[in-house]
């Protein structure tokens, strides 16, 4: 990695771009770390054009802590509805709650107590302690890591740990030549608008600072580590509904991939007769006959969802029947596919 030869000039110059160039997004109309917490955390795997509505509609709701934290988990998920990844607004019930109980209704400032939260990584922790309270710790995400990786032609791969935390070092370094705040979201907006995975260098405002635009290869950077090569998983899934129209679900363990989801009984074999016998050993012939099937693909980072999906239906019924329309928000998306095909 070759350091830029002056970064204070290169923060000076970055932030004056930012402060005169900034886009006017709500989230940054004040420095609640409540409300710079909730953004954070819809940003995750979420493009801001995406969240902007969301946001809004959930601060509407919930405009501090104490309100989101005495909401009922239902009211959460159902804001959060279409937004994905549900698994984050379980986080921030759970830290809301954390708050009022343990830090009397204040939002911690403290990094170490930031970094506890629920669903608090190192990156949102960064995020909040320097955007919020000014503090000068650095904030690495995608974005970050490509205008570092290209500013100094870093050749170490982006996704090895050991490389994030030497951009953390370094950013450290940076983040004091001018307010933390500042610096931190114009690294973020320098990633969104210019220096994107086709980079607008022309338009660069620090592309003189630049050692990769300076030898002509900005499009060799970032460096990626080796790919893990994505599976392929095969399932056998049930989709069992009695008179009321009624599905048959259950819900995913509390750890692991979509944790706490509802599903359709699922299976993960290629042999339909071991999936059924699965399925009767955990809830009886319920699935005698079988009225169609289909196939619905869900694609993952690393992994491949091939899901055969087998419908029947049942004379028989239980509290595990379910109406589909009310728990739509509470489905994988993987099993959401399903059930907009029955």
């Amino acid at each position: 990695m070759i350091s830029i030869i002056n970064p204070k000039m290169f923060v000076h110059d970055l932030c004056t771009w930012y402060r005169a160039n900034k886009r006017d997004l709500v989230f940054r109309h004040e420095r609640d770390p409540y409300k710079i917490f909730i953004s954070e955390m819809m940003l995750q795997q979420t493009q801001v054009v995406t969240m902007l509505p969301y946001y809004e509609r959930f601060i509407n709701a919930f405009p501090n802590v104490q309100s989101l934290a005495e909401a009922d988990f239902s009211q959460v998920l159902k804001l959060w509805e279409g937004l994905g990844y549900y698994r984050r607004a379980r986080y921030v019930h759970e830290t809301a709650k954390m708050i009022v109980e343990v830090h009397h209704g204040v939002f911690p400032s403290d990094l170490a107590s930031i970094r506890a939260l629920k669903g608090v990584g190192r990156y949102t922790a960064g995020a909040i302690h320097s955007i919020a309270f000014d503090e000068p710790t650095p904030a690495v995400d995608g974005n970050v890591l490509r205008v570092v990786s290209r500013l100094t032609r870093m050749r170490e791969a982006i996704d090895e740990t050991k490389t994030v935390r030497k951009i953390e070092t370094l950013l450290a370094s940076w983040i004091t030549y001018d307010t933390p705040s500042d610096f931190t979201q114009a690294m973020m907006e320098l990633g969104a608008l210019v220096c994107k995975k086709q980079p607008l260098c022309a338009s660069c405002p620090v592309s003189n600072h630049c050692e990769a635009y300076k030898h002509e290869d900005v499009v060799a950077y970032p460096v990626q580590g080796k790919r893990l090569e994505k599976t392929v998983e095969h399932y056998h899934v049930f989709a069992v509904y009695d008179s009321n129209h009624h599905y048959l679900l259950r819900k995913r363990p509390d750890n692991g991939l979509l944790a706490n989801m509802l599903e359709f009984p699922q299976y993960l074999t290629d042999s339909l007769d071991h999936a059924k016998a699965a399925f009767n050993d955990a809830y009886g012939n319920l699935c005698e006959t079988v009225e169609r099937t289909f196939t619905v693909k869900h694609t993952f980072t690393h992994k491949d969802w091939v899901m055969n999906v087998h419908v029947c239906k049942t004379t028989r019924s239980s509290s595990a029947f379910q109406a589909l329309d009310k728990l739509r928000d509470a489905m994988s998306r993987a099993h959401l596919k399903i059930a907009r095909k029955l």
